[in-house]
């Protein structure tokens, strides 16, 4: 993990793949995303690991923008979950994006209140997001600890987790007698 202000004053973080690759990603420290250069090389990582025949079958479901959106976010958890989390968590980019394709199935074939699911609201046979397509419950645990690991600038314990948590998070008290102006 570096702390890197470039010439732009934008505070750059770097996640560094140290157990596999040895690539570095780079990481907004204020947006808590990857930046345009983080996001092509998590993007283009993502189609290194993940195996052509699942690739295959997630360009006929899914658009390019679809695909390279999902992996940005699987790759940068595969990362911190390789390299960063004690210990070490191997995770298979393209096993979670054939999960989330399952998920973003089932929803579209079982939505009938709205109408159908993605698919059906585009009427094509792909889905689009982000109508249905949510990342699986292991990647989004894993996404709030970059985004912790990201905003800190180094790697936390869990018990840390909860107080940089509370420490990002931001509490208004309205107190008892707040009415909006607006309220009629």
């Amino acid at each position: 993990m570096e702390d890197i202000v470039d010439r732009y004053g934008t505070h750059l973080v770097e996640l560094i793949d140290r157990r596999a690759t040895m690539k570095a990603f780079e990481f907004d420290q204020i947006l808590l995303m990857p930046t345009a250069a983080g996001y092509r090389a998590l993007v283009e990582e993502a189609r290194i690991e993940i195996k052509p025949r699942v690739m295959s079958y997630l360009s006929r479901i899914w658009s390019d923008g679809a695909i390279e959106n999902l992996s940005s976010f699987a790759m940068a958890s595969a990362v911190y979950a390789r390299s960063i989390s004690d210990p070490p968590l191997q995770i298979d980019v393209g096993r979670v994006l054939l999960k989330t394709a399952a998920f973003c199935n089932m929803r579209c074939v079982r939505r009938k209140e709205t109408g159908g699911g993605c698919r059906m609201a585009m009427s094509g046979s792909r889905h689009h997001l982000p109508k249905c397509i949510k990342l699986p419950r292991e990647i989004n645990a894993i996404w709030r600890y970059v985004k912790l690991y990201i905003a800190a600038g180094t790697a936390i314990s869990a018990q840390e987790a909860k107080t940089a948590h509370d420490a990002l998070s931001i509490r208004a008290d309205l107190g008892h007698d707040f009415a909006p102006a607006a309220s009629c």
